[in-house]
Parts: structure tokens; sequence; C-alpha cells
């Protein structure tokens, strides 16, 4: 039976789906990744996107998986800094040290007054010509200087006379051996954001000159890509201080805010939300909210994030006696991360990427046995065009319930008949 029913279920032509989008900028390439669109959240049948399919021109199903995309990390690039050595470091050297900065060319000039020794102890590096936060330098020295063990010590300003520790004891070493060779060369401390550098080696200074060095930015985080959508309330509301919202479509919401209609607004809000209309409320967040204007200029909250839910039904609750609101509706802001679908061109295009049933099951698998080194070409989708038609987003028949049914009478019938004929047996007996 089970196999059956799994059987009516199934779904394998653009036609069992109301809608599909043709995709764009496909070619000869293994795999492709198209990211959905607000249209399909609208009509998508299923917050799981489990009605969404994709077809070849063939009208055959090609494998395919759905991904949300997280936020991630990115490394800049090292850049190497001026840097300019320091012989002595006495007090009275480093005091006599006069700078000359050339801001129209970007250049920075050293003078220092006598110094009582040749060796190289201190080193000031310009590190203006980084916008980012710095999280480690690299020095570099000759191939074929002499082996050294050491540590130095790392400091941080934006003047050139203030100066803050961002290394105190750093180990560096250049170090030979027969077939081998150890060199510690970077070294690495919190971000940190500063105009000028200085390396003062912590003991023994080295004995060669660094020939260069490099500042390597701290990575920096990136968001996923966010949709947005801006929803009035309905009217009139329930009941004073309450907002009720629909979206009208279901992505997976994680971030929140409301845009406020008074200036000079504070509100403390609970959110809250619901899949269907007949649904219970649940709170998705407390948070306060504001719009401020100070001295010509307007301040407001930021975004709120939340769990992530694909409820498409929301309420905004406030507690009318705080005279956060009064009457007027602020307007609801949702932010969404977009899934991304992504599928493996078997056969002729063109592709389609079809969605919108109610009788749909889950069709997604996992790509992940595809090659680390496959490139997953970006495409697009066209504007929807009708597919199957709007009936197939209506409410599906209950033929499970109706097929119980008709399972039970069928099966009392048969019980009565086994009955009656047992009893006809009994009485010739």
């Amino acid at each position: 039976m089970s196999a059956f029913l799994a059987l009516l279920a199934a779904l394998s032509t653009p036609k069992d789906f109301a809608y599909r989008m043709q995709v764009d900028g496909t070619g000869d390439a293994a795999a492709y990744r198209v990211t959905l669109p607000l249209t399909v959240y609208q009509k998508i049948a299923h917050p799981d996107l489990a009605d969404v399919r994709v077809f070849n021109g063939n009208g055959e199903q090609v494998s395919f998986a759905i991904e949300r995309p997280v936020a991630g990390t990115i490394a800049n690039a090292a850049t190497q800094l001026p840097i300019f050595p320091l012989k002595d470091d006495s007090e009275a050297t480093l005091a006599a040290l006069r700078v000359t900065i050339e801001s129209g060319k970007g250049a920075i000039n050293f003078q220092s007054g006598a110094s009582k020794s040749d060796r190289i102890n201190t080193y000031l590096v310009d590190g203006r010509a980084l916008d980012l936060p710095v999280s480690a330098l690299r020095l570099e020295w000759p191939q074929d200087a002499p082996d050294f063990a050491g540590r130095v010590r790392v400091e941080a300003s934006d003047s050139l006379s203030d100066w803050r520790a961002v290394a105190y004891a750093a180990p560096i070493a250049n170090l030979h051996s027969t077939a081998d060779r150890l060199v510690e060369q970077r070294v690495a401390f919190p971000p940190t954001k500063a105009k000028f550098w200085r390396l003062s080696w912590a003991g023994p200074a080295a004995p060669f000159i660094l020939t260069s060095l490099f500042g390597e930015p701290a990575k920096q985080s990136v968001d996923a890509l966010h949709e947005t959508l801006s929803v009035t309330a309905a009217s009139p509301s329930t009941k004073p201080g309450e907002f009720q919202y629909d979206l009208g479509a279901t992505p997976t919401v994680d971030r929140v805010n409301l845009e406020l209609p008074d200036i000079n607004t504070v509100v403390d809000v609970e959110l809250l939300s619901r899949e269907h209309p007949q649904d219970p409320w649940h709170t998705v967040r407390r948070s306060g909210f504001y719009r401020l204007k100070s001295e010509g200029e307007e301040r407001r909250n930021g975004l709120v994030t939340i769990p992530p839910t694909s409820d498409r039904y929301w309420m905004v609750r406030t507690d009318p006696r705080q005279g956060g609101l009064g009457t007027s509706a602020p307007h609801l802001v949702v932010e969404w991360v977009p899934h991304e679908v992504v599928f493996v061109a078997r056969g002729a295009g063109p592709f389609y990427l079809a969605y919108g049933s109610t009788e749909a099951k889950p069709a997604a698998v996992s790509l992940a046995m595809l090659p680390k080194n496959l490139v997953i070409v970006p495409a697009s989708l066209s504007k929807p065009e009708s597919s199957g038609g709007e009936s197939l987003l209506g409410t599906p028949f209950p033929w499970r319930t109706p097929l119980l049914w008709g399972v039970l009478i069928v099966s009392a019938g048969l019980l009565g008949w086994m009955a009656y004929r047992l009893s006809k047996d009994v009485a010739k007996s």
C-alpha cells in the first residue's frame, strides 16, 4: 500500500507544477547554480521547498540540491610597507628623531641625530597605505643571512609619539642545518589599526638587516547576501497596540526591522509569527525599536536578528499604555538569504525550474559527491510562466481519508459475508 501511495504522489513532468522558469546562461558546463527570486517564495506550496524541481528540454527531471548560503570570511593580500631602519635605540637617539610627512606624495622622511653605534635595533614602518586592521607582520631578510634566533617587540601608533605594544616578545628565527632550514618570520597579534609601527629587538639584535616587511590585513567577515521585503500592516488592527502583516511569501526570514512612522519614537515590541491564519501565534523575539532626531541628524536602530523562520503571517504587539506607537502602524521589514538550486545539466536544454504543487514531496538530493574542483557556473532565471496552472496550488483533496473509509467498508462487508456463510453452514449441519 505504501508503495502505491508513493507512486500516486510521484511528480515527474513540468505540467505537475503550477509555474516554471527557464534557466538562462547555460552552455556546456556540467552543473549550474541559480538563486531563487521572491516570485518563487510567493507561489511555493511548501515552505521547505519540497515542490521545487529542475527539468531538461525533454521534460526529464535532473538531479538537484537546494542550498542556503552562509556567512564567511575573506583574507586580503599582504601589502608591502615602507620600512626605515634606525641605528642605536638609546633614548637620546629616539628623542632626536625628526619626521617629515609629505601627505601629498604619500611619503615619509626620517632624520635622526648622531648615532653612537652602527647596529640596527629598531625599525619604523609606515602603515598608512592600509585601511584595514592588521593581524600580522611578515619580516623579510637576505637568503644568505646568518643564523639567528631571538624575539621582537611590535608597537603601534597614529602619531609617532604615543606607542602601544601589540606583541611583546614574538619569536623570530633563521636557522640552518645540513639538510633543513627553520624560518620563523611572521609576527601575529590581535587585529590592530594604526598608521605607524615600530619593531625593536628584545635582546641582542639580529646580525642582518630586514630587507622588507609586509602587513597582513585581518580576515573580514562577509555577510551572506540578503533580500529585503517591506510590508504594510493589514487594516484595521484587531486589538489596540497590535498590527498584523501578511508577507504573501514564505522566505526563510532571519532579520527584521520596523519602519516607524513618527520621529522621536521609542517602543518595546513583541514580534510574533505563524505559518497559517488558523495557527496560534508564537513569539519570535522581543526587542526595542527607535527613530530619533537630534541636532539635525536622524538615528534609527539596526536590523534585529531572529531564528530563521518561514512563517508567512506576522504580528507586531506593543503596549498601548506606553504610548510608543499610538494608532500609526509601522512597516514591517524582513530580510532573508535566498536559497540556491544547484543542478546537474543532464540531457539537452533548455532547462527549467518548476515549482508550485501541494501534492509534491521532497526530491532534492545531496551533491556532495561532485568533485571539489568542479566549476559550478552561475545562471539566471527568466520570468515565471504558467506550466500546470494555478489549480495545483489549491488545497489537496483529502483522498487518504475516503480511501481508508473505503477499505473499512469493504472489510466490514467481507466480514459480514463470511459470517453469513458460516451461519448457513452451521444451520445445514
